[in-house]
């Protein structure tokens, strides 16, 4: 009886520590999957907001001078799991100045011209873009683009079988390339 009951506890340990490696694996997959899938412009058939969009495709050649090392998963516990990673990205803060600047000029060009022409939402989100997108690639083009290379930990919690990515501002500020959009508001 002793040798049975040993043989279920070692089969339940066996399928825990498998089913953790699954888990930890699923995350891990899921992390790079995120990555990759706005590397690659995935972000162009998901609905976000205009800013959003604007966003991501003003900063889509940013993606291809970053990379990331997944270098540790750890499960804190059944419910929280821990990836810790590395991500080398391009510093495009600069560009917010960039930006302001272009939108600025644009002002004094409209102000000063005899017959300033009315804009549709449209052709101000289509300015608007090419704005940002000139001055993301205007920074990522510059001979002296600084890189952040930063190691952070992302936290995943288990919610109804599901596992989700918890807020990360670290993340969140590589995956923008440093971009603060709050400071274009500013001065």
């Amino acid at each position: 009886m002793k040798k049975i009951l040993s043989i279920i506890v070692g089969l339940i340990l066996i399928s825990t520590i498998t089913s953790c490696q699954n888990d930890k694996k699923i995350i891990e997959n899921d992390l790079k999957n995120l990555i990759e899938f706005t590397r690659n412009g995935g972000y162009k058939s998901s609905n976000h907001d205009k800013m959003a969009a604007i966003t991501f495709e003003a900063i889509d050649e940013g993606y291809k001078k970053m990379s990331y090392k997944i270098n540790k998963t750890t499960e804190e516990n059944k419910n929280k799991i821990i990836v810790n990673i590395t991500i080398k990205y391009p510093d495009l803060s600069g560009a917010i100045e960039i930006f302001k600047n272009k939108i600025l000029e644009e002002r004094q060009r409209l102000l000063k011209s005899p017959n300033p022409t009315v804009r549709s939402d449209d052709e101000m989100i289509k300015l608007t873009t090419q704005f940002l997108k000139e001055s993301v690639n205007e920074k990522l083009n510059d001979p002296n683009l600084r890189y952040f290379e930063e190691t952070f930990d992302i936290v995943y919690v288990k919610h109804n079988d599901n596992w989700e990515m918890q807020d990360s501002p670290q993340f969140n500020k590589a995956m923008l390339f440093n971009l603060h959009f709050n400071s274009f508001t500013q001065n």
